[in-house]
């Protein structure tokens, strides 16, 4: 889990071959002109999700992880709450993995809680269980997924 403000988030670059043309197109994107939808960069290897959801309390926020993608989020008006554990400690299970969605939860409570601002990021890999959408209200938000597995055809967008 890395945690930080926009303004340094080319310092990771290195860490994905496609973070850096990821982090350009976060640098380009109006945020006050973004709508709720999907926004596809490389077919299911690259996405962005601009998501217009209710904020939850800690309770209903259960922790979740994904296998297949790396999550970058964003929010773009108000601070969202992040609770996370590692997987490898999670010993609740809320049921199987599910493939299509990428997505298992976990009946655990998290380790921890991280508040994310506007002007900030939040970068959840496999290995990090995290319970998203805490906040008091509304939620606007950006989620850039990122295959784990980059497009060997086209190595970097």
């Amino acid at each position: 889990m890395i945690k930080d403000s926009l303004a340094n988030m080319h310092s990771y670059d290195s860490l994905h071959m496609n973070f850096r043309s990821v982090f350009n197109i976060i640098d380009a994107l109006n945020f006050d002109a973004l709508e709720p939808g999907h926004i596809e960069l490389d077919g299911s290897y690259v996405y962005i999700n601009i998501e217009d959801t209710a904020g939850r309390g800690r309770d209903e926020a259960p922790l979740e992880a994904h296998r297949r993608y790396i999550d970058i989020q964003v929010p773009l008006r108000h601070k969202e709450t992040f609770g996370y554990k590692p997987v490898a400690q999670c010993a609740a299970p809320a049921g199987d993995y599910d493939p299509d969605r990428d997505i298992i939860f976990y009946n655990d409570r998290p380790d921890g809680y991280v508040d994310v601002a506007p002007g900030e990021f939040i970068i959840f890999f496999p290995e990090d269980a995290h319970a998203p959408a805490i906040a008091a209200g509304n939620l606007f938000k950006m989620v850039v997924k990122v295959s784990v597995t980059p497009n060997m055809e086209r190595p970097t967008l």
